[in-house]
């Protein structure tokens, strides 16, 4: 099922950035196929193979790491007349094909993180195009590797410009265990963003968010948030969890009906209990079907991961992923989610979302450390079932207008005496009213008396006059009771 297969992807792309060895290069023609994103590896007992990327475009970050597998190789025409523009080569690869990336017209940088990668002597292994003789490679981009590196030297031979990375790190040897698997997964990639990447172009996040007037109450401490034009007070006392029984959070919004019409609200969702605990996770968060799910932003608590969503393909949940080479999460802001309003939004609406279990059951949430130990287990047990969090949005009624402010521009002016006026002289001849909110009427009626005429136009045009002579004193309604 595509549903299937898109989780599977957020399941399967856990990839690590640390500087690790590269694998056995010893190679099989027994292999299993990985599909991630537009590019298709080959999955063999020890090693990952970057095998066709044709289709691939723009700026692609090659994994160090699938399915527990160091990336080791890019294939024989592996990219061959794609649209990439930026490609990333992680440290684990050591080698890299004849025409890997011949014919990529668009590719202007491509970074070589392992200084003792094996290139392909071949004018065409990196080329936008051929040259007039119709054989040899021509490259107008960048290629980055360290001084000294293979990079450099293909560089070199083929008068392709260079751009030094610095001196090579310093090795660091490590040993760890292949997993052996051979069975053949298809999945299709969710949207990932490497942490650890040098040097590389990425696409921003283009969210722009409209600005409402909001009250919004964050479930982590004790919280108290006033709005400044109503006396709605929210508070919510929320216990600290214990460290190693991780629980959500997740923020609610209020918006007033005035500001809610297809605008963009935030929610966030927050981890309490596993600070420097957990690296790898996969999360289902659901929402009211009413709302359109824009780009997540990964939070400050995992800034330090690997982090991934895509969209279910029923349009109401997202699968966020996170992975590491080391349990650099934090407590906090694990991800700012965004939601658009419907454009028919009504007084008491309430969109709900909540992190829940996924609902086709084959893939799991996922909230462990790096070790997958019974740490990890627990972890993940615990949040799954004590620790899931609920947010909202909701939507109230329009706070009214200030007394005498009549067109609601936080003044009390002669504008707004003249707009009373207006009101009085056209009910006054039966034109009907010209006020297009009925909060404009209260504003207006200054003395409360239930009309609107001349004497609240001139109140408030003396109280004008009055606040404008220099520090006031008053505000309308006392300066009504000093008039009496």
């Amino acid at each position: 099922m595509k549903l299937k297969r898109l989780i599977s992807a957020a399941a399967a792309v856990m990839i690590t950035g640390a500087a690790l060895p590269a694998a056995s290069a010893a190679v099989t023609s027994e292999h299993s196929t990985v599909i991630a994103g537009d590019i298709t590896y080959y999955k063999y007992s020890d090693h990952i193979e970057a095998a066709n990327g044709s289709a691939a475009d723009g700026t692609v970050d090659i994994p160090s790491k699938i399915s527990g597998l160091y990336v080791t190789d890019v294939g024989e025409k592996a990219f061959t007349g794609s649209q990439v523009v930026v490609v990333n080569i992680p440290e684990t690869v050591t080698s890299v094909g004849e025409l890997a990336f011949d014919g990529c017209p668009s590719l202007s940088y491509i970074q070589f993180n392992n200084a003792e990668c094996k290139i392909a002597d071949s004018s065409r292994t990196i080329c936008n195009a051929l040259g007039p003789d119709g054989k040899t490679g021509t490259y107008s981009g960048v290629i980055a590797g360290y001084d000294g590196s293979t990079a450099e030297l293909y560089a070199e031979k083929y008068g392709y410009r260079f751009n030094s990375l610095g001196e090579a790190p310093v090795k660091v040897t490590t040993t760890t265990a292949a997993a052996v698997t051979t069975t053949t997964t298809t999945v299709k990639a969710a949207t990932t963003t490497t942490a650890k990447a040098a040097t590389t172009t990425q696409k921003p996040v283009t969210t722009t968010a409209k600005k409402a007037t909001t009250t919004t109450t964050t479930s982590k401490t004790t919280t108290t948030t006033t709005s400044t034009t109503t006396t709605t007070t929210t508070t919510t006392t929320t216990k600290l969890a214990e460290q190693g029984k991780p629980v959500f959070r997740m923020s609610s919004t209020q918006v007033y009906l005035e500001d809610s019409h297809g605008t963009d609200q935030e929610i966030i969702l927050s981890v309490d209990g596993a600070n420097g605990l957990y690296s790898d996770t996969l999360i289902y968060v659901y929402f009211d079907n009413r709302l359109k799910a824009l780009e997540p932003e990964r939070g400050a608590a995992i800034e330090g991961l690997t982090t991934g969503q895509a969209m279910g393909d029923t349009g109401d949940f997202l699968v966020l992923t996170t992975a590491g080479s080391e349990n650099a999460g934090k407590d906090g802001e694990m991800w700012k989610l965004c939601f658009t309003l419907p454009d028919d939004c009504k007084v008491g609406d309430q969109f709900d979302i909540e992190v829940g279990l996924s609902k086709y059951g084959d893939i799991k949430p996922l909230f462990t450390n790096f070790e997958y130990d019974d740490k990890g287990t627990a972890m993940t047990e615990y949040i799954f079932t004590k620790g899931l969090a609920k947010g909202s949005i909701t939507i109230l009624e329009d706070p009214p207008y200030k007394l005498g402010d009549v067109n609601n521009d936080k003044r009390i002016d002669s504008v707004d005496a003249s707009q009373t006026l207006a009101e009085y002289a056209a009910k006054g001849s039966g034109r009907g009213s010209t006020f297009k909110d009925a909060r404009q009427t209260k504003a207006a009626d200054v003395n409360r008396d239930s009309k609107i005429d001349a004497v609240d136009a001139s109140t408030i045009l003396a109280f004008y006059a009055y606040h404008s002579t220099g520090t006031p004193v008053y505000d309308l309604e006392e300066f009504i009771q000093h008039m009496k």
